[in-house]
């Protein structure tokens, strides 16, 4: 349908971001295919298509969710390890600030 991420130069980097959903752990079409224009807020500009999620597309991705809890390794795993990936998370988060950053932005 369309390239699977839109590239950016921005801030002396450049940025790749999927457009698409992101169901069970996937990055897939909308599952009609619709999609529309995210704009730019400080500029009215469009940056790209993204694909627009229907309810089928939602209640595949709270399916796929509930199944991952419930079956999958975060749901067994105890408090105080999943606190340490949390906490490995923000570290990430922290590290890459300067890129979270300049994604949120634009």
């Amino acid at each position: 349908l369309f390239r699977s991420t839109v590239e950016k130069n921005i801030n002396n980097m450049t940025i790749r971001m999927p457009h698409q959903l992101f169901v069970n752990g996937k990055f897939v079409d909308a599952e009609e295919g619709k999609t529309y224009e995210a704009i730019n807020p400080t500029d009215g500009t469009a940056i790209c298509k993204v694909s627009l999620a229907q309810i089928s597309d939602v209640d595949k991705a709270v399916a796929a969710a509930k199944d991952a809890f419930e079956n999958g390794e975060w749901g067994k795993m105890n408090a105080r390890d999943r606190g340490r990936l949390i906490y490995k998370l923000a570290d990430l988060m922290e590290e890459h600030q300067e890129e979270l950053a300049t994604i949120e932005s634009n």
